[in-house]
Order: structure tokens, then C-alpha cells, then sequence
């Protein structure tokens, strides 16, 4: 890889994908800092591979990159295990789920596609692809929802009964909440969802309606790379001090889907029979 024509950030970029590729199976090239984004492009020997989700256009920092016209074909499809190097000898394991793309790049490909990568997206780094693999085998009938143990002496998050939709989350401390006050409970567990799930932390009924503990925040957003110890804000509407035991089921947990909005200025929005009707527009 190579040119008299190349600037000095190419060439860097170039020598350090050749080392990578000396001792890992790809590269991951980065348009932004790691927390930012999830990698989804990999650079192999001879290839670049991208890992998108719904549209086959990459957004970042500079002006979006339209794969398919850029020469990227299908490659598969699924869930990805990756294990990859942000900082040396610091490893980092992500779960993606998505369509696999691919342009082979022989001869001086390699080049002018990295080019193309640096001009459209931005630049950031370059960190090695220690393993990429497809998980097999998994069944539908679940979204992985990987937990660490915070606590030993505290129950993970399950579901009551067949068909519920929210998993019951104990509490890890004894607190007392006088009425009006709150507090933040600790749960004893931290987890990770695979990318385009979130989880969503709300009251448990039973609670509301006897005692008045309902969640400050309702619903409790959880993302998909939050990695920190899971924790309810809980508030006392009731009239006397509640008491929450370690143990105590305190809220419910519901994992749903959530898609990735792309924002769009326009001039303009287009007519609805609502229109600018908002609280209480159309009657009590």
C-alpha cells in the first residue's frame, strides 16, 4: 500500500492497518470514539466488511456513505460475538446484530477505499479485531440479556409467570423512604443487551396502588452499552415510611426493540386534521 501522493494521516492509517493484519484476523476502522458508536467496520486482508442495521448507508461525522453504491455486497446476516482492542492489552466483547457487507479490494483497492472511508465518515482509529463470530443456534424465543452478579445473595431478574412482559428486580439494600422523600436502590446486578434493545425500568402495580412507591424517573431508560450496576429511584407518594428489604421486589424490567432514528431538518412538516392541536385538543 502506497503512494508519493498520499498525506501523512493516510499513510499512518495504512501502516497501521498492515500491522494490525500481522497478527489478527482485521482491523476495526473507527469514524468516532468506541463509546460513541459500536465498530461495525472491518478491515480485512484483501476486503472491507461492515455490519449495518436496516439501511445500507453509514452515518457519522461527515456526510453519509451509501454501501451499495460504493460496491458492498451481502455477506450474511445475524448475530455477531466481537472481541476487539480499544486500548492495548484492554479487551472489549460486544454482541451486534445485523447484515454483513463486503468489497473484495485487490491490488490498490485497499487504498483508495480507506480513503473514501477517512473522507466520507471522519477518522478517529484504527484497533485490532481480536475475533468475529456468528452465534448460532439462538433461539428466537428470547433476546440475550447477559447479567453480572454484583451481589451473590441477590436473585437475578426473572419473570414471575409465564407471558409476563416485565422481569421483577429485587432490591440489594434495606432503605427506609419516608413519605414524599426518595431514594436511589441498588439491584446487585449490571448487563448487557445486544445492540437495538433497551430495557425499561417501571413501577410494579401492586406497590403503587397499596404503598404509593412508584419510580422517579418512569420509565427508567437501560441502553444497550451501559455496563454500570442497574439502580431504581424510587418515591414514596404514600402517607407513611416504607420499608424496602433486601430482596423486596421493588420494580418490573420490560426488554423491547428500539429503532435508531436519523434526524432530518426540513423547512416544512406536512398537514395533519390535528395540526398544531396538543394537551386537551380533543376534549376530556
Amino acid at each position: 500500500m502506497g503512494g508519493d501522493e498520499m498525506d501523512a494521516e493516510l499513510k499512518e492509517i495504512l501502516r497501521r492497518v498492515e500491522s494490525i493484519l500481522a497478527s489478527n484476523p482485521a482491523a476495526i476502522y473507527l469514524p468516532c470514539f468506541y463509546r460513541s458508536a459500536p465498530p461495525r467496520i472491518f478491515i480485512r486482508d484483501g476486503s472491507v466488511q461492515v455490519l449495518v442495521k436496516g439501511e445500507r448507508v453509514l452515518h457519522y461525522e461527515v456526510e453519509p456513505y451509501d454501501l451499495a453504491e460504493g460496491g458492498y455486497v451481502e455477506a450474511g446476516s445475524g448475530a455477531y460475538r466481537l472481541v476487539y482492542e480499544f486500548l492495548p492489552g484492554r479487551r472489549f466483547e460486544l454482541e451486534l446484530e445485523g447484515e454483513l457487507l463486503e468489497k473484495r479490494l485487490p491490488g490498490e483497492g485497499m487504498v483508495e477505499e480507506i480513503r473514501t472511508l477517512r473522507e466520507h465518515l471522519g477518522y478517529y482509529g484504527v484497533v485490532p479485531l481480536v475475533e468475529m463470530r456468528r452465534l448460532q443456534g439462538r433461539s428466537d424465543a428470547g433476546v440475550p440479556m447477559r447479567i453480572k452478579k454484583l451481589d451473590p445473595g441477590i436473585e437475578l431478574p426473572s419473570y414471575a409467570h409465564p407471558g409476563d412482559a416485565g422481569l421483577d428486580i429485587r432490591s440489594a439494600e434495606d432503605v427506609v423512604i419516608l413519605p414524599g422523600e426518595r431514594a436511589l436502590v441498588s439491584t446487585g446486578f449490571a448487563m448487557a443487551l445486544p445492540e437495538g434493545y433497551a430495557a425499561f425500568v417501571q413501577p410494579r402495580s401492586g406497590l403503587a396502588a397499596r404503598e404509593g412507591i412508584s419510580i422517579v424517573n418512569t420509565p427508567g431508560l437501560i441502553d444497550c452499552h451501559y455496563r454500570g450496576e442497574v439502580k431504581v429511584i424510587l418515591i414514596n407518594h404514600g402517607s407513611e415510611p416504607f420499608r424496602v428489604r433486601r430482596g423486596d421486589r421493588i420494580a418490573q424490567m420490560v426488554v423491547q426493540r428500539v429503532e435508531e432514528a436519523r434526524v432530518e431538518e426540513v423547512y416544512e412538516l406536512d398537514d395533519t386534521a390535528r395540526g398544531e392541536g396538543g394537551f386537551g385538543s380533543t376534549g376530556i
